[in-house]
C-alpha cells in the first residue's frame, strides 16, 4: 500500500529495506537485470546504504544514491547470492544473510 506523508502526519521512516526508489537509483550495476540486487538497508544514521546481490557481494554506498552507477565499496565473503542485509540498532555492525551458502556474516563498521 502506498501511504502519503499527509496521512502519516509527516512521519519519517528510520529504516528502509527496499531496493527501489529515487534515493537508490545508483545501487544498480551496469547491465543489471531486474533482480540482481536482492536487499538494501539504510543505516540508522542515514548516511550509508548497504546492498546484497546475486553475485555474493555486499556493497556500501553513500546515501542517498541518486546518480546511476555510483561509487561504492565491495566486500566479499559469501559464496552465493546475498538475500538480506541489516545494520544493527547502533550501526556498529552490518549483518548479511547468504542464500545457497546459508551463511550469516557479521561485518564491523567503521565510525
Amino acid at each position: 500500500a502506498v501511504v502519503s506523508t499527509q496521512s502519516t502526519g509527516g512521519l519519517t521512516l528510520h529504516s528502509s529495506t527496499t531496493v527501489l526508489g529515487e534515493n537508490l537509483v545508483g545501487i544498480w550495476p551496469r547491465d543489471s537485470k531486474q533482480f540482481d540486487v536482492n536487499a538494501a538497508t539504510v543505516a540508522h544514521g542515514s548516511s550509508v546504504v548497504a546492498t546484497g546481490d546475486d553475485f555474493g557481494t555486499v556493497k556500501l554506498f553513500q546515501y542517498p544514491v541518486r546518480e546511476k552507477y555510483s561509487k561504492h565499496k565491495k566486500f566479499f565473503g559469501h559464496s552465493a547470492h546475498v538475500v538480506g542485509v541489516r545494520f544493527t540498532y547502533n550501526d556498529k555492525y552490518l549483518v548479511s544473510i547468504g542464500g545457497d551458502d546459508s551463511c550469516v556474516l557479521v561485518w564491523e563498521t567503521c565510525p
